[in-house]
C-alpha cells in the first residue's frame, strides 16, 4: 500500500503537464496568427504593387493608342501629326476595355481582378498654334532645309557676294551723291541767275541816264521830250540861251520861251524823281537778290560737305556684314567670290570725290558775291550824281561818268558777253558737268524702258477673273483671319508695294532687296534660324505657280498676249505664303515684280563693270541702271519661255523660278503672317482646321482591385494606409495614373 501523503505530488505533476501543452497551443495559433497576417498582409501588397505598375503601363498604352490615330492625310500632304477625327476618348476607352476584359475560361484563377473605375481624355496644344506648327516643320525640315539650302542656292550665289557688296555699295552712295549733287548745282544755278537778276536791275536805271549808251551827248532844241538825262542834257544850252533872252526882255514885253522853258523845267524835275525811284528800287532789289544768292551759296556749300560725308561713310554700312559672311563661309562644292568685278566697282565708288567742289573754288563763288555786292554801289552814286546834276553846267559830263559805270555794271553781272562775270563761272561749272547731259539722255531712256516693263506687271494686276475664283480667295482670307485670331494677332490686309517708276528709286530698291537676301544667308550660316526651316517648308509642300504661263503676255510686253487664264489658289500656293493677297492676281504681279527687281540689282552690277570706262561716276550709275533695266527685261522673257536663266554673266549658273521665290522668302520675314497662311492654305486643301486638332494628351486611368486581407488586418490593427494619391474605399483600392504624349 502506498502511504497516504505520497500520491498528492503526483497528481500535481501531471495537472502541472496539463497546464504547460494547453499554454503551447496557444502560443502557436497566436505566432500561426500573426505568420498568417503577415503573409497575407504581403500577399495583398504585392497585389498593390502589381497593380500600380500595370495601371501605369494600360494608361500609358491607351494613351499611345489614342494618340497613335493620327490625320493621315496631314502627314501625307505636309509631313504634320495631329489626332484624327475619331473620338479620343472612345479610342482610350476601347482600349482600356479590351486589356481588362477576363478571359473566357470560368475557372480561370485572377490574381488582381483589376477593374475599370473610371478614365478621362485631355487634348492639349492644337496645330493651329504657331508654337506647334513650327515645332512641327522644324523637326521635318531640321535635316532637309540647310542641305537644301547650302547645296542650292547658297553655292549659286557666293561667287557673286562680293561683286553685288559693291554694287549695293556702290549704288547706295551714287544715288546719295546724284541727289546731292543735283540739288547742289541746281543752288549754284539759281545763286548766279539771282546775280544775273541783280545786274539786270541796273538796266533801266541806265536807260533813264542815256538809251542807247554813247560817247558824247550831241545839243538839241528845246521842244523835244525829255525821257532821259542824256535828252535834259542835250536841251540845257538851248534852254539857258531862250530862259536868257526872256530875262533880257522888257517887262511889258511877251515872254517868248516861257511855255517852253517850263515844259523843260517840268520834264527835268520828273525825271529825277524817276531818277531817284529807281535807284531805291535797285537798291532794295539787289540787297534782296543778293542775299539770296548768299543763301544758295550756302546751301551748295552744305551739300557739297555733306556728299564728302556720304563718301566717308560709304565703307562702313552694316549690310556689309551679310555679304562677308557668306564670302567667307567654307561651302564645299561652291567656287569662290570673284574678286576682278568686285575691285572693278569699288574703283568706280573711288572716283566720287571728283564729284566735289574744292573750298577754294566755293570760296570764290561767295568772293564774287560780295565783289557785285560792292559794285552795285557805283551804280547808286551814278544815279544820284546824275540826279543831283540835272538842271546844272557838269549835267554831261557827270551823265557821261554815270553811263560808264552803269554800262560796266552791267557787262559784268546783266547782260550776256565775253565780260560777263556771271557768264564766266557758269562756263566754269559747266565744265564741271560735262558728262550731265549724257547722262540725263541715260536717264531718259531707262525711265522709258521702266515704263515698258511695269506694263507687264499692270497688265497682270488688271486681267479679270471669274467669281468661282474670287470666292475661292474670299474663304481663303476667312481661314487666314481666323488663324491670325487663334494665335491672338491682329490680321491685316496686304497692300503690296509697287515697282517704282524712277529707274534710281527701283535700282535702290532691287540693291536692298540684295541685302536683306545676302544678310539672310549669312545669318543661316551662323545658326539656322527657324525662318530658315518654315521657308524651306513652304516650298517643298506647297505649289508655286509655272511662270511660262506668262510669256505669252511678257512677249507681248504687256498687251495681253492672249492670257485667258483664270489663277486658282492651288496654282500659286508659295505665292499667297510670301505675299498673301486674297486675289487670284497679286501674288502673282507680286512675284514678277520681285523677280524683276532681283534681276535689276543683278544687271546693274554687271551694268558698273560693262560701263566703268565712262569716267563720271554718275554718268556710269545712269549706263549701270539703263543696262540693268534693258538686261532685266529680257531675263524676264526668257525666264517665263524656260522656266530658269542663267544668274549672271559672271556667274553662268541656272536660276529657276522656284529658286527665285525661296530667295524671296528671305526677304520677307513677316513670320507670323506666313505660319497663318500656311495654315489657311491646309485647311483649304484637305478640309481639316489645324485649330481643331490637338498634338498633345494627357489621359487619366483609375483601376481598382479587391483586397483580400488588408481591410480586415487594418481594421483589427486600427490602421489606415494609401499612399501617392490612392485610395482604399472599403475593400477596394483605387490607383490613379497619368500619361502624357505629343507629336
Amino acid at each position: 500500500m502506498f502511504k497516504r501523503g505520497e500520491s498528492m505530488p503526483r497528481k500535481r505533476n501531471i495537472r502541472k503537464s496539463l497546464s504547460s501543452d494547453g499554454s503551447v497551443s496557444v502560443f502557436l495559433i497566436i505566432v500561426l496568427a500573426a505568420v498568417f497576417m503577415f503573409v497575407a498582409v504581403f500577399i495583398d501588397f504585392s497585389r498593390i504593387s502589381a497593380l500600380k505598375v500595370q495601371s501605369e503601363r494600360l494608361t500609358r498604352a491607351a494613351v499611345r493608342s489614342v494618340m497613335s490615330s493620327y490625320e493621315p492625310e496631314l502627314q501625307q500632304a505636309y509631313g504634320l501629326y495631329a489626332l484624327g477625327a475619331t473620338s479620343a476618348d472612345l479610342i482610350m476607352g476601347n482600349v482600356l476595355n479590351d486589356s481588362l476584359r477576363p478571359g473566357d475560361r470560368s475557372d480561370a484563377f485572377r490574381l488582381m481582378a483589376m477593374e475599370l473605375d473610371s478614365s478621362g481624355m485631355e487634348l492639349q496644344r492644337p496645330l493651329g498654334t504657331y508654337e506647334i506648327f513650327n515645332r512641327q516643320i522644324i523637326e521635318d525640315m531640321k535635316y532637309k532645309a540647310p542641305i537644301d539650302f547650302t547645296l542650292e542656292l547658297l553655292t549659286k550665289f557666293k561667287p557673286l557676294s562680293q561683286s553685288m557688296k559693291e554694287a549695293s555699295n556702290t549704288v547706295d552712295v551714287l544715288k546719295k551723291l546724284r541727289r546731292l549733287y543735283d540739288s547742289r548745282e541746281a543752288a549754284l544755278d539759281e545763286m548766279l541767275e539771282k546775280q544775273r537778276k541783280a545786274g539786270e536791275q541796273a538796266i533801266r536805271l541806265s536807260k533813264l541816264v542815256m538809251d542807247p549808251p554813247d560817247h558824247s551827248i550831241i545839243d538839241s532844241s528845246l521842244g523835244g521830250s525829255i525821257s532821259t538825262a542824256e535828252d535834259a542834257a542835250a536841251q540845257y544850252e538851248d534852254y539857258k540861251v531862250k530862259r536868257q533872252e526872256d530875262a533880257d526882255r522888257a517887262p511889258e514885253e511877251e515872254k517868248l520861251y516861257t511855255l517852253l522853258l517850263l515844259a523843260y523845267q517840268s520834264g527835268v524835275s520828273g525825271l529825277g524823281s524817276r531818277i531817284t525811284a529807281e535807284v531805291s528800287r535797285f537798291q532794295s532789289n539787289r540787297d534782296k537778290l543778293l542775299l539770296e544768292a548768299d543763301t544758295l551759296w550756302e546751301e551748295a556749300n552744305s551739300l557739297n560737305e555733306e556728299m564728302k560725308q556720304v563718301i566717308k561713310e560709304a565703307e562702313t554700312r552694316s549690310s556689309n556684314l551679310g555679304y562677308d559672311q557668306v564670302t567667307n563661309d567654307i561651302t564645299p562644292g561652291s567656287a569662290e567670290a570673284s574678286a576682278e568685278e568686285a575691285e572693278i566697282i569699288q574703283s568706280i565708288r573711288q572716283q566720287a570725290d571728283g564729284l566735289i567742289y574744292s573750298a577754294d573754288m566755293l570760296e570764290e563763288l561767295k568772293q564774287e558775291i560780295d565783289v557785285q555786292r560792292d559794285r552795285s554801289l557805283s551804280v547808286v552814286e551814278a544815279g544820284l550824281s546824275v540826279h543831283s546834276s540835272l538842271g546844272g553846267e557838269v549835267m554831261k559830263g557827270t551823265i557821261m561818268n554815270a553811263s560808264r559805270s552803269l554800262q560796266n555794271y552791267i557787262s559784268n553781272y546783266g547782260i550776256a558777253g565775253g565780260g560777263n562775270v556771271i557768264d564766266r563761272r557758269q562756263a566754269q561749272l559747266e565744265q564741271f558737268r560735262t558728262s550731265d547731259k549724257e547722262r540725263k539722255a541715260m536717264e531718259k531712256q531707262a525711265d522709258q524702258q521702266l515704263k515698258q516693263a511695269t506694263k507687264v506687271i499692270k497688265a497682270i494686276n488688271g486681267m479679270d477673273q471669274q467669281q468661282a475664283v474670287m470666292d475661292e480667295f474670299r474663304k481663303l482670307q476667312q481661314f487666314y483671319d481666323e488663324s491670325m485670331e487663334f494665335n491672338a494677332v491682329q490680321a491685316d490686309r496686304n497692300k503690296g508695294k509697287s515697282m517704282d517708276d524712277d529707274p534710281y528709286e527701283a535700282g535702290k530698291s532691287a540693291m536692298d532687296n540684295m541685302d536683306g537676301m545676302f544678310g539672310f544667308m549669312g545669318s543661316v550660316l551662323g545658326n539656322a534660324r527657324d525662318e530658315l526651316f518654315q521657308n524651306e517648308y513652304a516650298v517643298h509642300y506647297f505649289q508655286h505657280f509655272d511662270i511660262k504661263r506668262l510669256s505669252g503676255l511678257v512677249e507681248g510686253a504687256g498687251s495681253g498676249g492672249g492670257i485667258g487664264q483664270e489663277f486658282h489658289i492651288a496654282d500659286q500656293e508659295v505665292e499667297y505664303i510670301l505675299y498673301g493677297f486674297h486675289n487670284p492676281v497679286g501674288n502673282i504681279a507680286g512675284a514678277y515684280a520681285e523677280i524683276f527687281s532681283t534681276r535689276l540689282a543683278i544687271r546693274t552690277m554687271e551694268g558698273l563693270v560693262v560701263n566703268s570706262r565712262l569716267g563720271n561716276p554718275l554718268a556710269i550709275l545712269a549706263a549701270a541702271i539703263l543696262y540693268g533695266v534693258e538686261k532685266a527685261i529680257e531675263d524676264m522673257i526668257r525666264l517665263c519661255q524656260k522656266g530658269s536663266l542663267p544668274l549672271s554673266k559672271y556667274v553662268p549658273v541656272e536660276l529657276t523660278y522656284r529658286d527665285h521665290l525661296r530667295i524671296f522668302m528671305f526677304i520677307h520675314s513677316n513670320n507670323e503672317k506666313k505660319l497663318s497662311r500656311m495654315l489657311a492654305l491646309i485647311r483649304w486643301n484637305t478640309g481639316i482646321n489645324p485649330a481643331e486638332r490637338a498634338t498633345y494628351a494627357s489621359g487619366e486611368v483609375r483601376s481598382a482591385m479587391r483586397l483580400w486581407f488588408l481591410p480586415g488586418v487594418t481594421k483589427s490593427l486600427g490602421v489606415v494606409f494609401g499612399s501617392g494619391g490612392d485610395e482604399v474605399t472599403g475593400n477596394r483600392y483605387i490607383v490613379t495614373r497619368k500619361a502624357d504624349f505629343s507629336y
